[in-house]
């Protein structure tokens, strides 16, 4: 697996935002349909970006 190089703000802004964007369809289903959103959270936990140049 090769780590994503991020060198810009806007590419930092895109790979920040795209869980929430992933995520807004269905955000209301947990609550409506009384389950764990077990995805979004493994999702999220997922490496992730922490530096920017």
């Amino acid at each position: 697996m090769t780590a994503q190089v991020i060198t810009d703000d806007a590419e930092a802004v895109a790979a920040a935002s795209a869980p929430s964007n992933e995520f807004r369809a269905g955000a209301s289903a947990p609550d409506t349909e009384r389950w764990l959103p077990r995805y979004e959270l493994d999702r999220l936990s997922a490496p992730a970006p922490t530096n920017v140049p």
